[in-house]
């Protein structure tokens, strides 16, 4: 899959739109099924797609990615796509929608299809939409795709969901919208150590930025290194120790015990074990640590 930050001259692609944060379950249906469109019909596919999240030029608070950008083309990659044209969305927003369309995305890509989502919105004051595109797809001579609302148990699968289940805590049902556990990637970073003269090592890293935040909690979930490992993974302040305020991940790696700072990790939350909270002593950290990993001993062996 190739990548490229801007625009260049690209014909008969099937096209889909839309920032796929997450790329979430429906996502994965609309970016697949623009894939099969373009191999059964000898075309090449792409996704066109923003640096940054659209909605945050236009939202009253600043609204946090689920995945980084480096996550979302790794999994759209694995959809089968052979290209993404990820953009600065400055440079297009003060388009109108129909000149989009024709300007940009006709007079550099000639779809062969354009795919996007129920609700996209796109071009100046959010004017372009599904009746838009599917009005002029035969001007243009382009096959309109308008993926519909698509639900798991009654859920409504969408990022703005997925990040309210993530903010509150729901890290379960999470997972099951995105398809795929909610992660992080980051480099290790030194920590204090107590936790290793406790006998339980930890592998630490700092949330990155712009993402979405779960509470402070200790969560059963797995470590990506060289291979997957279970793991006890700690997120917060470490209330037990005094004068400690630093938020950070602590993750306990199971059948693990390789010095691993400066090297970049993936860590993935299956569900919530526990609140944090504030011991009398270390002693009794120590007991519940002990506890926290017979949980996930036992978690694991479910997975």
């Amino acid at each position: 899959m190739k990548v490229f930050k801007t625009i260049n001259h690209n014909p008969n692609l099937a096209l889909a739109l839309g920032y796929f944060d997450g790329v979430h379950l429906a996502h994965q249906k609309l970016i697949s099924s623009v894939a099969d469109f373009a191999q059964k019909n000898s075309k090449k596919s792409a996704v066109v797609t923003f640096e940054t999240n659209p909605a945050n030029y236009f939202a009253k608070e600043k609204i946090y990615n689920i995945c980084s950008n480096e996550e979302r083309l790794e999994r759209i990659e694995a959809l089968g796509v052979d290209f993404v044209y990820m953009l600065d969305f400055e440079e297009y927003m003060q388009f109108e929608a129909l000149e989009y369309l024709e300007n940009v995305l006709v007079k550099n890509f000639e779809p062969c299809c354009i795919a996007v989502g129920y609700n996209h919105k796109f071009g100046r004051g959010r004017e372009g939409d599904t009746k838009l595109l599917s009005k002029y797809s035969e001007r243009f001579n382009y096959h309109f795709m308008e993926l519909t609302v698509q639900k798991i148990q009654s859920c409504l699968i969408s990022s703005s969901n997925i990040r309210q289940m993530v903010t509150n805590g729901h890290i379960r049902n999470a997972n099951l919208l995105l398809g795929h556990s909610f992660s992080l990637k980051n480099n290790v970073v030194k920590g204090n150590m107590i936790a290793r003269t406790m006998g339980f090592p930890t592998a630490n890293i700092f949330w990155p930025n712009n993402i979405v935040h779960l509470p402070h909690g200790v969560y059963f979930g797995f470590v990506i290194v060289d291979k997957t490992y279970p793991a006890v993974i700690n997120w917060g302040k470490r209330p037990t120790f005094e004068g400690d305020d630093e938020e950070v991940i602590e993750a306990h790696i199971l059948n693990f015990d390789s010095k691993i700072y400066g090297k970049i990790i993936r860590v993935l939350f299956v569900m919530k074990i526990r609140d944090e909270i504030k011991f009398p002593n270390i002693e009794a950290l120590t007991k519940q640590i002990q506890e926290d990993v017979e949980t996930v001993r036992k978690l694991a062996r479910l997975s």
